[in-house]
């Protein structure tokens, strides 16, 4: 715009000069008289001021425009920097135009001349969002090519190791000719919406699978109890058949354990809390499955920081918590392996009790269910164990976290607070 204003100037002065010298050269060539020099002077004079006084009115109204254009665009800009969405405005060849502050800081481009750019130059200023930028791009494409508004769920990576979920919209602006204009796209972060609807859906099966355990435990139980005293009462006689009354037992038993854990879940239960220390409670678990890890030739680790303070919690469910995943940890590890059990204090207000494997690991999809009800990888399991886990932890108003990836193992992330 200044550049043009330059222009206009020098190009007045230009025709100024050219009109001072073209009139005088011409009066001088047709040698006229004192009086009519005179005349066409004035004429001239007058006709010079109309012509600075119309550039002048000119320059006003154009100054005006400018201005009132440059208010608008400050309104604009005002309002999309402070919406909660990221806003992109591109060119129909994929160049950034203008963008909102949520969107730079999102993708770290506070600091970077972004406009006339596209997503492929703009990646070597922000290379950890490589990916997106490329996906974007992508995604624009399928936007021009359906030639109307385009919506996508995006997930974008965050530099503390988070992600966010986005519901984006692009709308396409196309010229008259049918030639690309312009493309708008708006993300909206969702991401505390789709946590909200999981927790319901989990919470919804929780609650049918409370209703459904109470009525089958109750159910089970009695018969079970007669049918193993009789089994019992068998096996006491001469029988030469003691190995097979051995199975039935141990199925007995198992059918039990299953009704157990469909109890913990079906029935309210008032927990007592004490002030204790993680430590004990995994030395004791350590103790316990020391002889399981020796039969499958793994290794429990423990390693534990110094002045770890206690917590408030109930430790027969604190260890029914760590048992459950440190066997599964052992059972998951190649033999010869190791599972690392470490204390830690968070300074955040959190112990954490850290367990590592370097096993076979959980593939991404199934690392999406884990501690669903009934959901299990094991061929005897029931996808109760972790159910009942995460229920204990959410009950001591702590937090459960897996990380996993195939063929490396598994980390589980077990965080309780500090007691206030």
């Amino acid at each position: 715009m200044r550049k043009s204003k330059v222009q206009i100037l020098l190009l007045f002065l230009i025709a100024s000069i050219i009109w001072i010298f073209l009139t005088e050269y011409i009066m001088k060539f047709l040698d006229l008289s004192l009086s009519v020099v005179l005349v066409v002077e004035r004429i001239k004079g007058i006709f010079y001021i109309i012509l600075t006084g119309g550039f002048i009115y000119f320059s006003l109204i154009k100054k005006e425009e400018y201005d009132l254009i440059k208010q608008e665009q400050r309104k604009l800009s005002t309002l999309i920097n402070s919406m909660v969405d990221y806003v992109i405005f591109k060119d129909g060849n994929g160049r950034w135009i203008q963008a909102n502050q949520f969107c730079l800081k999102l993708f770290r481009l506070e600091f970077v001349n972004y406009k006339g750019k596209t997503d492929d130059e703009l990646i070597k200023y922000t290379p950890f969002y490589r990916k997106t930028l490329l996906q974007n791009k992508d995604r624009d494409e399928l936007a021009w090519n359906d030639g109307k508004q385009f919506r996508s769920e995006e997930i974008i990576p965050l530099r503390t190791g988070e992600t966010k979920t986005f519901e984006t919209i692009r709308v396409p602006l196309k010229n008259p000719d049918g030639s690309r204009k312009a493309l708008v796209v708006i993300g909206r972060d969702i991401t505390k919406m789709k946590d909200t609807d999981d927790h319901l859906r989990k919470t919804e099966k929780l609650s049918v699978v409370g209703e459904l355990a109470a009525s089958v435990a109750h159910e089970v139980r009695n018969p079970l109890t007669s049918i193993k005293g009789f089994i019992q009462l068998l096996e006491s006689g001469e029988n030469k058949n003691k190995a097979y009354f051995d199975i039935i037992l141990k199925e007995l038993d198992r059918i039990n354990e299953i009704v157990g854990e469909l109890l913990v879940l079906a029935k309210p239960q008032d927990i007592i809390f004490q002030t204790c220390n993680v430590v004990p409670i995994l030395k004791d678990v350590c103790s316990l499955l020391k002889s399981e890890s020796n039969m499958q030739s793994v290794e429990l680790i423990l390693h534990v920081d110094d002045d770890i303070p206690s917590i408030n919690c109930n430790v027969n469910q604190l260890k029914q918590v760590f048992i459950n995943i440190i066997k599964n940890a052992i059972d998951a590890s190649y033999k010869g392996g190791e599972v690392e059990i470490i204390v830690k204090n968070q300074k955040n207000g959190y112990v954490l009790t850290q367990i590592k494997d370097n096993g076979i690991g959980i593939s991404a999809e199934r690392l999406q269910r884990i501690g669903e009800p009934f959901y299990s990888h094991k061929e005897k399991g029931t996808g109760l164990g972790l159910t009942i886990c995460f229920k204990i932890i959410e009950s001591h108003r702590g937090k459960i976290l897996f990380e996993s990836e195939l063929n490396k193992g598994t980390t589980v992330d077990i965080l309780l607070p500090i007691q206030s």
